[in-house]
């Protein structure tokens, strides 16, 4: 697992039970939602959730299928059966024990107004960044030492344990951004952190550290892992790394910015907000790398020998996912790599590509893989499960941490 705050740094140089949704963002408001074809469908938000948590019909559905999907759906008095298509209930039907990441789908309810499709492909400006040389940042290494299992258990049991939920429609969902926002303010200071407000009753929380020419315009390397529902431990390994980057005094030519989405289960709603301001702010972002699921790490034949397993999604700019696969190969040699698609709108980092900006993820294990966490989107994706000290291991003595250059050079 634990590999990947390194992995940070070389970028830089469980699921609980819901609660009842808040006022203003209740089970009837109708949400604009995109799929993959760039269709856009209106459905009350109750009629999302429950084809999204119910058992999944038998693949491929079948007319008979779409008629039983529709059906299901005949209680919810301001949805008319035969409005809701074939695509939305291909898409939505079963997701969660399908285990498919994501939402399956973005929330565009603030941007589509009439509009029933919308472009998918944006023109994506990236970097040229230098190639990946650790031999050249070995000024780092001493960073290593920091890199400490133990916090990382911390903050994942804090997330997974600590609330009653963390679904971004309940009451409480405030609760563990709070946390975070206190912890994060404790390391960088009070004023370095922020809320971006949603319609619902969890916020966005930002930390941020300044360039070290102290422009407040300086272009950002955003790290964004979703603090909602599932995900703890790309949340605790983004805490991690501003704590370490804060205590050895770091400042690059780059601001550098922590993002704990919100809601991204529910369309990534939080990661679109903020997305979506910052272009309308002209903010130049440097690169943005989400972080998915990194937990998940049991033995397998394809890993054996290895010291962990890394996911680099090959979408949806394949040049920042070849970057970010070299980074791999050359500061962590001994893990597995594997690459598989992620999918339209399958993670936070979807919101920033849509707006142009350059953006990759990684993952233990990504989309549809047999070795995904057979937890996932369920009550057993539990702290017990996740191996802390395999990939922590890997940190400690196997990889040289002054990748940062070989992204902000």
């Amino acid at each position: 697992m634990f590999n990947f705050p390194v992995l940070l740094l070389a970028f830089f140089s469980a699921l609980s039970a819901q609660s009842a949704p808040t006022t203003g963002f209740d089970e009837l408001s109708v949400r604009a939602i995109q799929f993959a074809s760039g269709h856009v469908e209106r459905l009350p938000l109750a009629a999302i959730e429950r084809l999204r948590s119910a058992t999944p019909l038998p693949r491929p559905l079948t007319p008979e299928s779409y008629t039983a999907a529709r059906k299901s759906l005949a209680d919810i008095s301001i949805l008319t059966a035969s409005v809701i298509s074939d695509e939305a209930i291909d898409r939505l039907q079963g997701h969660f024990q399908r285990k498919i990441w994501g939402s399956g789908y973005v929330d565009v309810t603030d941007s589509s107004k009439n509009v029933s499709r919308r472009a998918l492909a944006p023109q994506v400006d990236v970097p040229a960044y230098p190639t990946p040389d650790p031999s050249a940042q070995s000024q780092l290494k001493p960073m290593l030492a920091m890199v400490n299992p133990d916090e990382l258990k911390s903050y994942v049991t804090q997330l997974s344990t600590k609330y009653d939920t963390r679904y971004y429609l309940s009451l409480k969902a405030r609760e563990p951004a709070e946390w975070i926002r206190s912890q994060l303010g404790s390391w960088l200071g009070e004023k370095q952190v922020r809320f971006v407000e949603n319609e619902f009753n969890q916020p966005n929380v930002i930390g941020r550290i300044e360039a070290k020419s102290g422009d407040p315009n300086a272009p950002i390397v955003l790290l964004g892992a979703h603090l909602d529902s599932t995900n703890a431990s790309g949340v605790a390994v983004m805490m991690s790394i501003m704590r370490i980057l804060k205590a050895n005094d770091y400042q690059g030519a780059y601001a550098i910015e922590a993002h704990a989405f919100a809601g991204e289960e529910g369309g990534l709603l939080g990661s679109k907000k903020v997305a979506t301001e910052y272009k309308a702010q002209n903010k130049v972002i440097r690169g943005m790398l989400d972080f998915e699921m990194v937990g998940y790490q049991p033995a397998t034949a394809s890993n054996a020998g290895k010291s962990s397993t890394i996911t680099v999604l090959s979408d949806p700019v394949p040049q920042m996912s070849s970057h970010m696969a070299q980074i791999v190969q050359k500061y962590v040699p001994t893990a597995e790599q594997r690459s598989v698609a992620c999918g339209y709108g399958c993670s936070d980092h979807y919101s920033f590509y849509d707006q142009g900006y350059p953006v990759v993820c990684i993952a233990s294990y990504g989309p549809e893989d047999s070795q995904l966490n057979p937890g996932y989107h369920t009550t057993n994706d539990t702290v017990d499960k996740l191996d802390f000290d395999k990939a922590s291991d890997v940190c400690a003595r196997r990889i040289g941490v002054g990748g940062r250059g070989d992204v902000l050079k």
